[in-house]
C-alpha cells in the first residue's frame, strides 16, 4: 500500500529508542462507536497515559453524545496496539463529511484547548515517524480524506508531542501559561505569582469593597444544587456578552448546555469535577464564574464571565483568578492557564508564551486537493487575529451588525 501521507511528514526522529514492554506497535485499529474504544480509553487513563486532560474519556463521551453527533460527527478513534496486545496511543478523533470530502480531527472542536491525544509514556519517549506514517494510512483505509489537527501544543509536562513530525503551521491562538514549579504554597507568596506588586495591591484594594456585600464569597462548586446554579448564572451572563460583541453564542449551539453541565456533574476519582465550576459571589449575585479543567499536572480555565451590574468596576473577574491561582498552588499543581487566546486580563496572570500549531494532512487525492484551502483559511484568521488594528475593524463589523 502507498501511503499518502509521507509527503507531509517531517524529517526528524526522535533519538531515543527504548522500547516499552510491548514492543512497536503490531496493530491499529479504527473505532466508530465511543463505547467499543472505552475499555482502551481507561487503560490507558488508569495507567496514567500522556495526555491532556481535554482526552479525558468522559468529557470527550459527553460532547459526542451531546454535541458532535448532532453535527454529523462520528468518532474515529485510532488506537495502536502493542505485541503483547495493550494499547500503546489512542487518538481521540471524529470524522465527518464536508462536501465531497471526509474530514477527521479532535473530538471536542473549540471546547477542546490543548490536543495530544493519549499514549503510553513508556511508548511516547520510542515514537517513530513510520509508527505515526502507518496509522494515518490505517485512517485513510477507513475513508478518512484529510485530518485536520487543531490547537496542539509543542509539549505538555515536560514531553514533546509526537505530532510535531506532521507538516504544521501555527495556530490561528497562541496559549500563554504560568509555571507554579518550586514556588512554595499560597500562604508564602504563592497566591501572588504572575501578579506585579501594583497589581496586587489594587486588586486587595477591590475586593475589600466586594467583601462588604452580602455573602461575599469564592466558591468551587460541589453540590448538584451550586452546579446547577452557577452553570445557569453563567450562561445567562455569557449570551449577554456575546450579543454585545457581536460574537456567535457557540454556548447556545444544539447540546452544549447539556454537554456542560453533563461534565460539571460528573466527579473525578480525585474528588473535584471534570469541569470545575469557580465563582465569586456577593449581594445576591454571581459577580464572576470560571469553568476550567485540570489534571495533576494544569490547570486550566475553558470558559468564564462576569457580571453586568455596577460591581463590574471592581474587577471580579480578576478576583476570582487571583483565587484560583492560590487554590491551584495549595493543591500542588504545576501549571495554570486561562485558557487559549489573547486577552490583556490574561496577561496579568500568565506571561510565559505557548505556541499551538494545526496539521492539516491529505491521506487521499480528495484531501490533497482540500488541504491547501484549510491552511490558507487558518492562515488567515491568525494573520487577522494577530493585528490589533484589523482585529478591531472586525468587532466593529460584528459588534455593528449585533446592534
Amino acid at each position: 500500500m502507498n501511503i499518502a501521507v509521507s509527503p507531509e511528514l517531517g524529517q526528524v526522529e526522535p533519538t531515543s529508542e527504548r522500547l516499552p514492554a510491548g514492543g512497536r506497535p503490531a496493530r491499529v485499529e479504527i473505532f466508530d462507536d465511543l463505547e467499543a474504544a472505552e475499555p482502551c480509553w481507561r487503560g490507558l487513563e488508569r495507567r496514567a497515559a500522556w495526555a491532556t486532560p481535554y482526552q479525558r474519556y468522559d468529557l470527550l463521551a459527553a460532547w459526542q453524545h451531546q454535541v458532535g453527533a448532532r453535527k454529523g460527527v462520528v468518532p474515529c478513534v485510532v488506537v495502536g496496539f502493542g505485541e503483547d496486545g495493550e494499547p500503546l496511543f489512542l487518538w481521540p478523533f471524529g470524522s465527518k463529511r464536508m462536501g465531497p470530502v471526509t474530514i477527521a480531527g479532535f473530538l471536542g472542536s473549540k471546547h477542546a484547548c490543548f490536543n495530544v491525544g493519549l499514549w503510553r509514556r513508556d511508548f511516547v519517549s520510542a515514537v517513530r515517524q513510520q509508527d505515526i506514517r502507518v496509522a494515518f494510512a490505517r485512517m485513510a483505509g477507513a475513508g478518512v480524506d484529510l485530518a485536520v489537527l487543531l490547537s496542539q501544543p509543542l509539549g505538555w509536562a515536560g514531553i514533546d508531542n509526537p505530532f510535531v513530525f506532521l507538516r504544521q503551521q501555527a495556530s490561528a491562538e497562541d496559549g500563554t501559561f504560568l509555571s507554579l514549579e518550586a514556588r512554595g504554597s499560597a500562604h508564602s507568596g504563592g497566591a501572588r505569582m504572575g501578579l506585579s506588586p501594583q497589581m496586587e495591591s489594587r486588586l486587595r484594594i477591590k475586593e475589600k469593597k466586594l467583601s462588604k456585600l452580602a455573602g461575599y464569597r469564592y466558591i468551587e462548586a460541589r453540590s448538584a444544587c451550586d452546579i446547577d446554579r452557577l452553570l445557569d448564572a453563567f450562561l445567562r451572563l455569557k449570551a449577554v456578552h456575546l450579543t454585545t460583541q457581536g460574537l456567535p453564542n457557540v454556548f447556545a449551539e444544539p447540546g452544549v448546555a447539556g454537554f456542560l453541565r453533563q461534565a460539571c456533574h460528573t466527579r473525578l476519582p480525585c474528588g473535584h469535577q471534570l469541569i470545575e465550576i469557580h465563582a465569586l459571589e456577593g449581594g445576591g449575585e454571581v459577580l464572576a464564574a470560571y469553568g476550567a479543567i485540570a489534571d495533576d499536572h494544569r490547570f486550566s480555565a475553558m470558559f468564564n464571565t462576569y457580571t453586568l451590574s455596577p460591581n463590574a468596576r471592581h474587577s471580579p473577574g480578576l478576583i476570582l483568578a487571583r483565587h484560583m491561582l492560590a487554590a491551584c498552588v495549595e493543591r500542588g499543581l504545576r501549571g495554570f492557564d486561562l485558557g487559549v487566546g489573547r486577552a490583556h486580563y490574561k496577561s496579568f496572570f500568565c506571561k510565559e508564551s505557548e505556541p499551538l500549531f494545526d496539521a492539516f494532512l491529505p491521506l487521499t487525492r480528495r484531501g490533497a486537493l482540500a488541504a491547501p484551502v484549510f491552511r490558507v483559511t487558518f492562515a488567515a484568521k491568525r494573520m487577522i487575529k494577530a493585528r490589533p488594528a484589523l482585529f478591531a475593524a472586525v468587532l466593529r463589523i460584528r459588534r455593528w451588525r449585533a446592534s
